[in-house]
């Protein structure tokens, strides 16, 4: 019967295996060298050290695919093999003997190693050769816990990154932090970060266990909610309470997100809570990946957003970005028949040059004029177009193209009215107007607007694709708002029809004057329009 005691010389011969062992895995992790290199340099130096002839190891490589790694004889079998069929233990055969044991992690096993002893091997027990290859085995633990943690992050970023890329971000967001939560428990976790285009607004979602409860844009979070009226962007601040307290949050981690190295901004924060139980420092450095990646998804998630801002309400682009076809689907050019509307301020050059003069002055009255103007095009469904010089140009219509014709005569009809009124009685009152009156005398400010509905080409254009329209009817409506005077919005007579066909009880509302019909320049036919009185 084999002795399993442990003799003197066999102490010495284990401790020698560990020390240069020890040695050589510390070299590799000095020279950075991957799985390959570390065995192609281990490996061989063992057969002496054990006095086995084959040695192999089958673990995942840092992509974690497995592989199999070996060096010397194994009496004419494949090492994988003897490693998938016989993982722990000894194993005699007519050609030696094959020991084996599985390596883990933290109890999770990721792969075996096995050494191969012919009948001439030193080792004359059994009981020692499994006490040599446990040995070898300890040593390699340290070396793959750490290859199998960076590759097991790794790919978790990789799922990351690839759920974030889905075009529609509130998917890809819920897809990330579920695939997070499958590696490591959150019982918690929450979004919190600034709306692109209000950036005085902040957005969230609430995760219980990886899933969706509550969000700002669905099931609202009373608390949360409360916290984000009482503190706002103050919310954001690193370490900040409030958070915390509104989530009853207990042993929370938290990440703030910031736009990059030269522009610190803060985009957002993560926060992360676990019930009192705390998180491992491999799970922070989990939340801290998705973190890193979140923060660049933000970024290009915020410039989407406000690229699409310079047209459209944030009402529609929530719409848009739900669909992750919105740009083939909604914005790609197309023929339409749309409400459109050109609205100019009277006398705006003599307004400049004698009455507001100053550069400084006459930018932030168009600032304030148009923020107003574009605000009312969006309250109707309105697309802002484009300013040129102090004009407005705005579509209605676009991008989801719904509403019928009658509809969409009506609310260019219900903005042009209440541009007139905005700019009659709030932009006259406006401090630097006040000698208005006395060097153009005019009762105030003015403008003349026009408004059709015509087929127009409409979609995203142009290097910067902007949304814009092109048709004969977008310059007969330039002509049209050209020949109107102070404080007049004249009505082509397509407008008009479609009210009469479809609507034909604000026709009664909007009293309109006679039809008149002008031959205008670089247009072949007389605009037929009413004056709206």
């Amino acid at each position: 019967m084999e002795s399993s005691e442990l003799t003197r010389e066999e102490l010495l011969q284990l401790r020698s295996i560990s020390r240069t062992l020890d040695d050589l895995l510390e070299e590799a992790l000095k020279n950075r060298e991957n799985l390959e290199q570390t065995f192609r340099r281990v490996l061989p130096l063992l057969l002496p050290l054990t006095g086995a002839v084959g040695v192999a190891v089958r673990t995942n490589d840092e992509e974690l695919h497995e592989h199999t790694w070996h060096h010397g004889t194994f009496g004419g079998t494949f090492p994988g093999t003897w490693l998938a069929e016989k993982r722990f233990g000894v194993h005699k055969t007519p050609q030696g003997t094959w020991v084996a044991q599985s390596l883990d992690l933290v109890g999770v096993q990721v792969g075996a190693m096995g050494l191969f002893f012919d009948a001439s091997s030193l080792l004359a027990t059994d009981a020692a050769r499994m006490r040599t290859l446990d040995a070898i085995a300890e040593e390699l633990d340290t070396v793959l816990a750490s290859v199998h943690t960076a590759s097991e992050k790794h790919q978790l970023l990789m799922t990351i990154n690839r759920f974030l890329s889905n075009r529609v971000f509130d998917i890809g967001m819920d897809q990330a932090v579920l695939a997070l939560c499958e590696r490591v428990r959150l019982p918690g976790f929450l979004l919190v970060h600034r709306d692109a285009i209000d950036t005085g607004a902040l957005h969230y979602r609430v995760y219980r266990d990886g899933r969706l409860e509550s969000s700002s844009g669905g099931k609202r979070h009373c608390a949360l909610d409360d916290a984000i009226t009482a503190y706002g962007q103050t919310l954001l601040a690193n370490k900040d309470a409030h958070l915390t307290a509104a989530l009853q949050a207990d042993k929370a981690a938290e990440a703030v997100l910031i736009s990059g190295i030269n522009d610190n901004a803060t985009l957002g924060k993560i926060l992360v809570w676990s019930n009192g139980q705390g998180f491992s420092a491999y799970t922070r450095d989990l939340i801290h990946l998705l973190a890193s990646a979140l923060s660049q998804r933000l970024v290009d998630y915020n410039r989407e957003r406000i690229h699409l801002s310079q047209f459209f309400a944030p009402p529609v682009i929530d719409e848009l970005l739900k669909d992750p076809d919105y740009e083939q689907r909604y914005l790609t050019p197309r023929d339409e028949e749309v409400g459109i509307l050109f609205a100019d301020i009277n006398g705006f050059t003599k307004i400049c040059e004698q009455v507001l003069v100053r550069p400084d002055r006459i930018g932030k009255f168009v600032d304030e004029w148009t923020a107003e103007a574009v605000r009312i095009l969006y309250a109707h469904g309105g697309v802002f177009d484009k300013m040129v010089g102090d004009c407005v140009i705005g579509l209605f219509g676009p991008p989801f193209f719904r509403s019928s014709r009658a509809d969409r005569a009506a609310a260019v009809m219900q903005a042009a009215v209440e541009l007139q009124a905005f700019t009659q009685h709030q932009m006259s009152a406006y401090p630097d107007l006040a000698r208005l009156p006395d060097i153009l005398k005019v009762p105030g400010l003015g403008v003349a607007i026009g408004v059709n509905l015509a087929p127009t080409f409409c979609g995203l254009f142009g290097p910067n694709r902007q949304y814009t329209g092109f048709s004969t009817g977008m310059n007969s409506t330039a002509r049209l708002q050209s020949l109107g005077g102070f404080r007049e919005t004249l009505v082509m007579q397509s407008v008009q029809q479609a009210l009469a066909a479809g609507k034909p009880e604000l026709l009664e509302k909007w009293s309109l004057g006679p039809l008149s019909e002008t031959a205008v320049k670089n247009v072949g036919q007389p605009l037929k329009y009413f004056k709206l009185l």
